[in-house]
């Protein structure tokens, strides 16, 4: 969402209560919904956060430990999430994810005594918040000056649309890189400066087996701030209240019984005023989904990411976006699951994903995978002598994964100083000559299969037996380097190699490991160059779906860029 941070508040939070439920076997429709609330008030970021978790709360009450739900039941659990995420705000504003979530829900209680298929409920369910989305300008005049909508609101049916689509067993409508079309109405806005202009926004963790009920909580600290929202399991409580006193709060939380943490006091004037001016600042970035970034410095930093696709036969998935990185090592693995294809991002994802670059800055720095394992450079550069919203450089990384990641890096780093895109790219291509990477792989059959092996080819073919260890050359595709004995004896050769490799003048080093279901292997060697070479960062990742399917499992890389 454009307002600044409710996006990714909601996103995170979400993103927590997966993670939390990740290979859960969960037989009960309750039970998995209490598992997700509790993760959302654990992992809840935000004032939108905290609303979407207490709307689990209320959802997983409603369903009252039912193994299985129908629509009635789905709506009566719908009406009980509604009911508590009233209850949870002090002072609740329509025109808000409050209204959306409340009309669409009395519209799925009206259909629920009619609709029994729940295909169609939910997809009836979808309109009735969209109509209200559209509605919420009416009812607040700062979004109908603004000619924008509630951020939360959509929020809410963004992950309704995720839902449905699910459901329907299909893609959702929406994928990463399409551009947002409303301004940033957080960074145009003053930021109040009336009494109620409360300056730090502050969350709290209340941990016992004993704790006080939620209204009494709320009102020890009531008198100390405002939006303030409480969410409470049976033995944790989170507190989300915007205060100019923040030690007072946890001090009042304190005397109510039960061990405080407090999780954050963040200046919301500090804030906003870092946001008006990110909304000027020259240069945004772009990169693809093989840079194997964590997904939070993708979103710390504002980075447009553009799905590569994947293909098994007539399927066609965005990488990252409608198919997870287990679920494409699953059919990878599976012989009697077609084998994948892979290929560059559409035109219209690029488009989009430069669009949307466009409206944070103004200039657009796109670092792509190595132009010698995939045309996406040469694509981008197309879309890029075509777009007219903001002049847009294509930067060949001549790499990918961690290697591509690391470049992104240094250009975050490198904007934060104010430098500008052919400054940032000189750098970038001295720091290509003081990276590098070593990858090997467990068989060569996805290799040799993919066709982009260019060099090692004949090597690759005459290993009988032999691991190989690979690298790239200056144009980015891959070469031989060596070959060994036996996996055990890969670890020692790949830190001989980047011992006389590495340079010795430098400033930092980062280092980096990604992996296709190798784990063990990946901490392993991290652990190990930590000991050896003591970098300034080293990060481990599992590898990007497009990588894994030239690769195939087993494989690992060490990255390396020294500053």
């Amino acid at each position: 969402m454009p307002d600044g941070d409710t996006g990714t508040n909601l996103s995170l939070t979400l993103r927590s209560m997966a993670e939390a439920v990740k290979g859960v076997s969960e037989l009960s429709v309750s039970g998995m919904a209490s598992r997700l609330a509790e993760a959302g008030v654990l992992g809840a970021r935000g004032n939108s956060g905290m609303m979407m978790s207490h709307f689990f709360l209320g959802f997983a009450e409603g369903l009252d430990g039912r193994i299985r739900a129908g629509s009635a039941e789905l709506a009566a659990a719908m009406r009980r999430a509604c009911d508590s995420l009233y209850q949870a705000v002090e002072q609740p504003i329509e025109g808000t994810i409050l209204t959306v979530v409340r009309e669409s829900t009395e519209e799925l209680v009206r259909l629920s005594r009619r609709i029994r298929d729940l295909e169609p409920l939910s997809r009836r369910l979808l309109a009735a918040a969209r109509a209200s989305l559209e509605r919420t300008p009416r009812l607040l005049p700062a979004l109908r000056e603004a000619q924008v909508v509630d951020a939360g609101a959509k929020g809410f049916v963004r992950f309704l649309e995720g839902m449905v689509a699910l459901i329907d067993g299909r893609a959702p409508r929406q994928s990463l890189s399409l551009a947002l079309r409303t301004p940033d109405v957080a960074a145009s806005v003053e930021f109040p400066e009336d009494d109620r202009a409360y300056r730090y926004c502050s969350e709290f963790l209340v941990r016992g087996t004993a704790l006080p009920q939620r209204r009494d909580l709320a009102a020890a600290v009531r008198g100390l701030g405002g939006s303030l929202i409480v969410t409470r399991t049976a033995t944790v409580a989170k507190i989300h209240i915007h205060t100019d006193e923040p030690a007072q709060v946890e001090e009042a939380l304190a005397r109510m019984g039960g061990a405080v943490e407090r999780l954050k006091a963040e200046d919301m004037r500090a804030q906003h005023l870092a946001r008006r001016q990110l909304r000027r600042r020259p240069l945004a970035l772009v990169t693809d989904t093989t840079c194997d970034l964590p997904p939070e410095l993708i979103l710390e930093h504002d980075i447009t990411v553009v799905p590569l696709t994947v293909a098994f036969g007539d399927e066609v998935f965005l990488d990252q976006v409608n198919i997870t990185h287990e679920e494409l090592l699953g059919r990878l693995q599976d012989p009697a699951s077609l084998q994948p294809t892979t290929s560059q991002p559409t035109p219209a994802h690029l488009d989009g994903s430069f669009r949307r670059a466009a409206e944070q800055g103004e200039e657009v720095l796109a670092l792509l995978v190595s132009s010698g394992v995939s045309g996406t450079v040469g694509q981008a550069q197309a879309v890029a002598a075509r777009f007219e919203a903001a002049r847009v450089r294509v930067f060949d990384s001549r790499t990918a994964s961690l290697g591509l990641g690391f470049q992104v890096l240094r250009a975050v780093e490198l904007v934060a100083q104010g430098w500008d895109g052919e400054r940032i790219i000189a750098e970038l291509e001295r720091l290509r000559g003081r990276s590098g990477v070593y990858l090997t792989v467990d068989t060569l059959t996805y290799l040799q299969r993919s066709g982009r092996v260019g060099r090692a080819r004949a090597f690759l073919g005459n290993l009988f037996g032999l691991k190989p260890i690979l690298g790239v050359d200056d144009s980015g595709t891959l070469v031989p380097v060596d070959r060994v004995r036996g996996s055990e004896a890969l670890i020692p050769r790949v830190l001989e190699l980047l011992k006389e490799q590495l340079p010795r003048e430098r400033s930092g080093l980062r280092m980096g490991v990604a992996h296709v279901a190798a784990e063990a292997v990946a901490d392993e060697l991290a652990e190990a160059l930590r000991r050896e070479f003591n970098p300034d960062e080293i990060m481990v990742r599992p590898a990007a779906g497009v990588i894994a399917v030239h690769t195939g499992p087993g494989a690992w890389a060490v990255f390396y860029q020294a500053l």
